[in-house]
């Protein structure tokens, strides 16, 4: 498939995307100049007609990474993309949990209690899904800036959950928990494990419930990953004296539907954002996107699934042309956490002084001999360590006036994968 040059007319609206020889005359001439790198965009700088094709996009939302294209109703994909959003929300928050909390104890200004504030609304997120969420939108609302987008297909996947992990269940069966009859969690798991520790098998001992997989990794509190332990037991298993056998914990522990719950809670709030900025939203299921994908003769993957997700209504009536190329698309925090330095933190970091040598972290920049990267990490020496979209690095240290800024960091950082020069 041929490579896309995306088009804009004077006044900032898309139009049909060209090819690249036509952007390169347009460009020669003075009659466009260019927008962005990534994709490659320009804006005409006269008045044209605006003779535009009617193009749907497809969303296939998910927990860490969420595919999208956007495809003529010919069967002609004309943008392909897959989303990388963000897993360490739930991390940074801890850590702030962890600094709000050393301040307690530490002789400081009185501050005024905030119980007002913190009621939830209706339609509460957690910042970790809510963070994702916005994510998948921003990047359709960013592909309807360069194509001219007549509605969105999005796939929501509702999970049912006990049925996933039971798929025989029905009834009253629902309302019957594998907690049901327990105070509490840990109550249910020293039960469960017949009130002796799973590892020495004592059960006239004090004992203690473990978690398999520890919170600060992103465990959880559920059954599945705790088990009984005893404090002799517990104690040498943190200092790491024994572990436990891979047996045991493969019997204990069952299948995480963490992913699913995620797409669960998202779902309702992502189609809600997507109505605010188009018209005509449609709603699909994911066993409708795979026999369509099926139907289109496409393997299983984000970008592969999205392309059926959009063709939905088409299926019987189109055969896809894929593009040679993806963009993979990463979201990044908005700023740093750090905000003052200096003895007291009487200093303010500003965005001025941030910068090293004029580039800050996940910089697009070119390398003397062509090759695209992001800046992973700086040195105040002017050294800078250059990487991939994934962190891959293709120079450890490259002195910073052998750099050329092609693009300063966003939010969301593009790189294109496969066969394509426009970067």
């Amino acid at each position: 498939m041929s490579k896309k040059v995306y088009v804009q007319n004077k006044n900032g609206k898309p139009l049909m995307p060209c090819k690249p020889v036509k952007a390169r005359h347009l460009l020669r001439d003075g009659k466009a100049e260019v927008v962005q790198r990534t994709p490659f965009t320009i804006r005409l700088k006269w008045d044209c007609e605006e003779n535009t094709q009617k193009v749907r996009v497809g969303l296939d939302t998910g927990s860490k990474k969420a595919g999208i294209s956007a495809v003529r109703k010919d069967g002609e994909v004309l943008y392909q993309s897959e989303v990388q959003l963000r897993t360490d929300i739930r991390s940074k928050m801890d850590r702030r949990r962890r600094y709000r909390r050393s301040r307690r104890s530490r002789k400081t200004r009185h501050r005024e209690p905030k119980f007002d504030n913190r009621r939830r609304k209706e339609g509460w997120l957690p910042p970790s899904l809510k963070s994702k969420a916005e994510s998948m939108v921003k990047a359709v609302k960013k592909v309807s800036e360069i194509l001219p987008v007549e509605g969105v297909n999005v796939e929501i996947a509702p999970f049912d959950m006990h049925k996933v992990k039971d798929p025989d269940i029905e009834g009253d069966e629902y309302q019957n928990g594998e907690l049901k009859g327990h105070t509490s969690v840990r109550q249910y798991v020293l039960y469960r494990d017949k009130d002796q520790c799973i590892n020495c098998k004592k059960d006239d001992v004090p004992l203690q419930t473990h978690h398999i997989q520890p919170r600060s990794e992103g465990g959880t509190d559920k059954p599945s990953n705790m088990v009984s332990l005893c404090v002799e037991c517990h104690e040498e298993l943190h200092s790491g004296e024994i572990e436990l056998s891979k047996r045991s914990l493969k019997y204990w522990r069952n299948k995480e539907y963490r992913f699913a719950s995620h797409v669960n809670s998202m779902k309702d709030h992502i189609v809600d954002e997507l109505r605010k900025l188009f018209d005509d939203v449609k709603v699909t299921f994911g066993n409708m996107t795979k026999a369509a994908r099926k139907k289109l003769g496409l393997e299983k993957s984000d970008v592969n699934d999205s392309i059926a997700v959009a063709l939905q209504d088409f299926i019987d009536k189109v055969s896809v042309s894929k593009l040679g190329y993806t963009f993979i698309k990463k979201c990044l925090p908005k700023g740093r956490y750090r905000l003052h330095k200096g003895e007291r933190s009487e200093v303010s970091i500003s965005a001025d002084n941030s910068d090293y040598f004029g580039f800050n972290r996940w910089d697009k920049v070119e390398l003397p001999n062509g090759t695209v990267g992001f800046v992973k990490g700086r040195r105040k020496s002017g050294y800078f360590d250059i990487s991939d979209i994934h962190g891959n690095s293709y120079d450890h240290s490259i002195k910073h006036s052998k750099l050329r800024l092609i693009f300063k960091a966003d939010t969301i950082i593009t790189e294109v994968k496969g066969n394509s020069s426009l970067q």
